[in-house]
């Protein structure tokens, strides 16, 4: 038996494992601190902050829960409009208001006001056009320090002559502005650490002489931040729930604390009676290294993320500063000779783990005591914080739950024998098993790392095999599709067909994909796969039209294998999942399984660090990134603030003479946007602003698209719009008139509702339909789109698909029509195809062998739609262009791969 050598300690142990688990978790020593900040604080503490500090026992007279009234509410509540839905809250962490004490507060009780500066208080900005244009500069344009000093130069000097004074001197002036912000500012510090254990008596490798620092931000701070934000005030859950749709009672999710664990945690926690009335905090944790660059020296950096539950869904993805960056890990380099001996590795194992328990410490009081904390609707609220999910990829995975690389993370199954059932892991079996047996039986029967401690043993309700959470983009895109799928393709063909004609199909593959049409948002792929380092964002590109480039060059079981990771990866993202959606996902699981069989038979088998790092000199770049994303912080934090005293409506701008209409001023770049807007369900489509050199008559516009019939087609829509056509007979009454004068535009935006996709606090999202001869001044662009042909049917059964041939407007007494050419498509059989799970739509024809061409209100497109070839076996040229591909060939399918809400409206169809 072995005994802890820690003075007052009595415990003794049957092997060094238990008792190197022992000591990290009950007598830890945290490296030393060195304290640093590079940019200087100027923050005050609000009011109320002084009262974070963790309650004292007896609360004051209003403490009691059962004081509390809401308790004798009932617990279903309905939510959202009518009676569709309803809710489950829990009973006993209810978010309760309470004062800056922690006192609670009686129902109806208003909050303080969040502030008491005036709407036309600017500061630390003398006017809103100082902040704009810092904010443009700084945040938009993302230009350097030179450039902004060459720009007010010359700014400056206009002002001369007149006698006017300068907005900023020079880059440093508006720098040191921005820097005096006091909102959105949690500073950041350092600590350092080092190897304390043994050394070898010579050749002591330098990684034990070596001091590792540590960047971070305080994470009860930045939590802090996120609480009080008014703009998260209607977009924060207060209380875990359990949502319903009532016809049914069956229940959906969709945000973080309707999920089950968020409801188990509660009711862990509120087993003492003091938390009674709090508010749960989840924090989510999330961490990847980071290659910046190749071509310069240290370019590795390793950020860890932060984000809490209590925040919906649409917050993250209109992308509102709901993840925040916390902190750097360090990353020891060692040369080939010391990297894989075992006293570094796990050097490097404990200094991870080491790291995150101290940059996560000073939210151990309130894990198991309320704080009090202020939130964005000006009320205060006592505050529990546990520890939450942790996204990472499997290395990372492996790296927290301290197993050897290649076992499982979450189940005891064999390395040799994944796909075999078997218990899940737990803290306390893995506890038990490293109190019970040596390292050497730990590793090689269990998968076991028994020296190394997970950072979660010292943190309450902490289990950090049941908080690993998978991350989509390396394990599923990147891992499953890109890693494993692309290239099992690329052996089957070599295995099947010999290496000489695998790469002839191969190429082809690759011309498939250069020829897909272009869409919005759509990264395009000039030589097909061949990329020198994939990026996520590629992966994510290719998986939207890979599967229609393979099929006809692979047996149907490939294509239906790929057809089931990708539905797989588009239900997981919904933002509503139901129990319907989960039975889904578990058949595509089993038909992924089922079909990728072929594969065995055949014998084959990031913004916050990346942006800034760019901005930087590239000499010593980390405190420049450091300042970057602070002052990214407070510009944020500004406007925020400034939009929600109403100072930013208008353009703020006198003397312009400017219209745009909004969201159109970006017609010209190739992306879809997130749009902060009211909900509505309903499509909105505006045409975009009138460019120079298009037809300005229904007969130029004939003439333009070889459509001699044009105003023939253009009588019969404005009598179907007046209600008059079907009234008429062979002599048809006195036809509506209309000039001659039209408005031909490139585009038209299309305002949607894609809470699936990136998009506003609302779930809209804004996309850009183009139908032009010159596109981006080289060829031309005419976009397909879904058009409303029956709205009381779902899914693709009342749409239509139809091709842009033109944008315009014109006016017919004294009424203006904002109308589209099109030309239509025909549905090839009543469903899906049943390989690829995608529509099919040929070009239609009259009855003479014509196009069907016609006239289209904007008021009845939907959104965009995407195309891709049906190619079968036809091989295709290496001449051939995107824009040639809607002209080359007879069927399509209609990609519902393309995006989320794509993907959704097409799988409502069957």
């Amino acid at each position: 038996m072995i005994p802890c050598t820690k003075t007052g300690c009595h415990r003794w142990f049957r092997n060094k494992s238990g008792l190197t688990q022992h000591v990290n978790v009950y007598h830890p020593v945290l490296p030393s601190v060195n304290i640093s900040v590079p940019v200087e604080q100027c923050q005050e503490s609000s009011a109320g902050e002084e009262h974070s500090q963790v309650l004292p026992d007896g609360y004051g007279d209003s403490g009691n829960p059962l004081d509390d009234p809401s308790n004798s509410n009932p617990l279903a509540e309905y939510v959202g409009p009518g009676d569709r839905y309803y809710r489950n809250y829990h009973p006993n962490l209810t978010g309760r208001p309470c004062d800056s004490l922690g006192n609670f507060l009686p129902a109806g009780h208003p909050a303080e006001p969040l502030t008491d500066m005036q709407p036309d208080d600017w500061s630390p900005y003398s006017s809103r056009l100082e902040f704009e244009l810092a904010d443009f500069l700084f945040t938009r344009s993302q230009m350097s320090a030179a450039n902004i000093n060459e720009l007010l130069n010359l700014w400056n000097a206009s002002l001369l002559s007149t006698g006017g004074q300068p907005i900023f001197r020079d880059s440093g002036e508006m720098y040191k502005t921005i820097d005096s912000t006091p909102l959105g500012d949690v500073q950041w510090e350092k600590f350092s650490t080092s190897y304390t254990g043994e050394r070898p008596t010579e050749n002591v490798p330098p990684w034990m002489n070596d001091t590792y620092d540590i960047w971070f931000r305080s994470p009860k701070e930045v939590i802090r931040n996120m609480l009080s934000r008014p703009d998260f005030s209607d977009a924060i859950d207060y209380r875990p729930f359990r949502e319903y749709e009532s016809a049914t009672d069956s229940r959906q999710w969709e945000d973080f604390m309707s999920g089950d664990w968020a409801w188990k945690q509660a009711d862990t926690i509120s087993r003492d009676p003091a938390t009674h009335g709090s508010t749960f905090v989840p924090i989510i944790l999330g961490s990847d290294k980071t290659t910046v660059s190749v071509a310069t020296g240290q370019n590795d950096y390793y950020p860890l993320y932060l984000s809490i539950g209590n925040i919906r869904n649409k917050v993250r993805r209109a992308h509102r500063n709901g993840v925040i960056l916390i902190a750097f890990l360090a990353i020891p380099h060692m040369d080939k000779e010391h990297a894989s001996t075992d006293a570094f590795r796990r050097f490097r194992r404990q200094l991870f783990h080491s790291s995150l328990a101290y940059i996560l410490h000073d939210l151990m009081p309130g894990m198991t005591e309320p704080i009090v904390m202020r939130f964005g609707d000006g009320h205060y609220r006592r505050v529990i914080f546990g520890l939450g999910p942790y996204i990472a990829d499997y290395e990372e995975q492996v790296l927290l739950a301290c197993i050897v690389r290649g076992w499982c993370v979450k189940c005891l199954a064999m390395r040799q024998a994944l796909d075999t059932d078997a218990l899940y892991r737990s803290r306390e079996h893995a506890e038990a098993l490293i109190e019970e047996f040596d390292l050497k039986n730990l590793r090689d029967e269990y998968g076991i790392i028994g020296d190394i401690i997970p950072f979660t043993s010292g943190f309450p309700r902490a289990d950090i095999y049941e908080l690993i959470a998978p991350d989509i983009l390396h394990q599923i895109i990147k891992g499953t599709f890109k890693d494993h799928l692309v290239e099992w393709v690329e052996s089957y063909l070599k295995a099947m067909h010999g290496t000489a004609k695998a790469n002839a199909i191969l190429d082809d593959i690759d011309r498939r994909i250069v020829a897909v049409a272009p869409f919005t948002g759509l990264r395009r792929f000039p030589e097909g796969r061949h990329f020198k380092q994939w990026t996520g964002n590629d992966s994510k590109a290719l998986m939207k039209v890979y599967l229609p480039a393979i099929e006809g060059h692979v047996p149907v079981e490939i294509v239906r294998t790929f057809r089931a990771l990708l539905e797989f990866t588009y239900l997981i993202r919904r933002n509503v999942i139901t129990e319907e959606t989960l039975v889904t996902i578990e058949d595509v699981i089993n038909c992924f399984h089922k079909h990728r069989e072929i594969f065995r038979e055949s014998g084959t088998h990031i913004d916050a660090v990346k942006d800034p790092y760019r901005r930087t000199n590239r000499n010593k770049p980390l405190g420049q990134m450091l300042i970057i994303n602070q002052r990214l912080d407070k510009l944020a934090a500004s406007r925020r603030d400034f939009s929600r005293r109403g100072m930013l409506e208008g353009n703020g701008r006198a003397h312009s003479n400017t219209s745009e209409a909004p969201g159109l001023n970006r017609c010209n770049e190739d992306t879809d946007e997130a749009v902060d807007c009211p909900t509505s369900i309903e499509a909105h489509v505006e045409l975009a602003l009138h460019p120079p050199y298009r037809a300005r008559t229904v007969t130029e516009l004939a003439a333009e698209l070889n459509l001699q019939h044009l105003p023939t087609i253009l009588e019969e829509f404005l009598l179907q719009q007046l209600d008059a056509y079907d009234n008429c007979d062979s002599d048809l009454p006195e036809w509506p008139t209309y000039g001659n004068k039209i408005t031909v535009v490139n585009a038209a935006a299309v305002l949607f509702y894609a809470p699936s996709d990136i998009s506003g606090i609302g779930g809209m999202r804004r996309e850009y339909i183009r139908s032009c001869h010159s596109w981006q001044n080289g060829a031309p662009r005419y976009d397909c789109a879904f058009v409303n042909t029956d709205s009381g049917l779902k899914g693709m059964y009342g749409l239509d698909i139809v091709r842009i041939l033109a944008f315009f407007s014109f006016v017919s007494q004294s009424k203006r029509y904002p109308c589209a050419v099109v030309r239509w498509f025909d549905r090839v059989g009543d469903k899906p195809d049943t390989d690829t799970g995608m529509w099919i739509v040929c070009p239609a024809f009259t009855a003479q062998r014509r196009p069907s061409i016609g006239i289209i209100h904007v008021d009845t497109l939907y959104r965009a739609a995407h195309l891709i070839p049906l190619y079968a076996t036809r091989p295709v040229s290496r001449n051939l262009k995107p824009h040639h591909s809607y002209d080359s060939f007879t069927a399509f399918y209609i990609n519902k791969f393309i995006d989320h809400h794509a993907f959704s409206l097409l799988s409502d169809s069957y």
